[in-house]
């Protein structure tokens, strides 16, 4: 039987629909210390995917987060914009700012939202990027959508020649292509998530979303639409309990709990990894598609027609 594997992640941002780029975890120390605490009583490791623009206002926040809790951190981009995630500028930008705050630079890089293009995969490979984690292999529609269930669920390979990189899905349940991440968990409730893992078990190596604001009701900005909000805020009362319940169902299912970097030593050791030529690479977001576009069919963030096949 396989060893299973699960990366409890945290992607480090402002919270959601606030414009002033605020972050709750990193200027209440109630909320602080609760996390600290929950992290400590179930023995887990975190990875924290970084927005590094944020370290200008939170970097003290960071470094105490780094003493009090087995954490290591990747890059999240430096902005945080959806239409640059890919682009090397962005990409280097937030690397050197990382090396100047750690000493050290970023192995792993996630995109906002997956908005991660060919050649940003490409560009992660030319600079020396052990792995990514920004595909969702789903469907979510809105603004902010995607449709990719030609993507697998498990880890594989992206492969260039003799380059390659390691590329880590956001976790999603088979068959049924639900995205089962923290903010997922807290929008269907503990029942009906109990019910879709016993229908449908999980993959084996899971790097499990969260984010600071799945833990705690957000201060929401205007904009945000009802149905949005009205998301948004359900369990948001319940986010530490929920994130708990969750470890605790995946360590009784018999989850070993690592760093990303530990889950790419156990990836490397396979024989038999699946792998997918640079070239095959397709992704696709909604607003790209050629009928949210005037019937273009590419884009900056989809270098394929959505109309090839998968």
């Amino acid at each position: 039987m396989p060893r299973k594997f699960l990366c409890i992640t945290i992607d480090i941002e402002a919270d959601y629909a606030n414009t002033q780029g605020h972050t709750r975890l990193f200027e209440e120390p109630a909320l602080f210390e609760r996390y600290v605490d929950l992290i400590r009583r179930t023995g887990v490791k975190v990875t924290g995917f970084l927005v590094t623009s944020i370290l200008a206002r939170y970097g003290e926040g960071i470094r105490k987060l780094e003493r009090e809790i087995p954490i290591e951190f990747a890059l999240h981009s430096h902005h945080h914009d959806t239409e640059t995630s890919g682009d090397r500028d962005e990409i280097e930008l937030a690397q050197k700012t990382f090396r100047e705050f750690f000493g050290k630079e970023a192995i792993g890089y996630r995109a906002p939202i997956g908005a991660i293009s060919r050649e940003g995969i490409g560009h992660l490979m030319d600079l020396g990027f052990r792995y990514d984690a920004s595909v969702f292999p789903s469907i979510r529609p809105g603004k902010n959508g995607y449709w990719n269930t030609h993507m697998p669920i498990e880890p594989f390979r992206v492969t260039r020649g003799n380059d390659s990189i390691l590329e880590f899905p956001f976790p999603a349940l088979p068959t049924i292509r639900l995205n089962f991440g923290l903010p997922w968990i807290k929008l269907y409730g503990l029942g009906l998530s109990a019910a879709l893992m016993r229908l449908f078990p999980p993959p084996s190596v899971i790097a499990f979303t969260t984010h600071a604001h799945d833990l705690y009701a957000p201060h929401l900005s205007d904009g945000v639409t009802a149905l949005e909000k009205r998301a948004l805020l359900r369990n948001s009362e319940r986010g530490f309990d929920i994130l708990e319940t969750m470890i605790r169902r995946f360590q009784t299912a018999g989850y070993e709990f690592a760093f990303m970097s530990e889950i790419c030593n156990h990836m490397d050791s396979l024989p038999n990894l699946p792998s997918m030529p640079i070239d095959e690479w397709r992704y696709f977001l909604f607003k790209d598609f050629p009928w949210r576009q005037n019937s273009k069919t590419t884009s900056k963030n989809t270098p394929n027609s959505p109309s090839a096949s998968a």
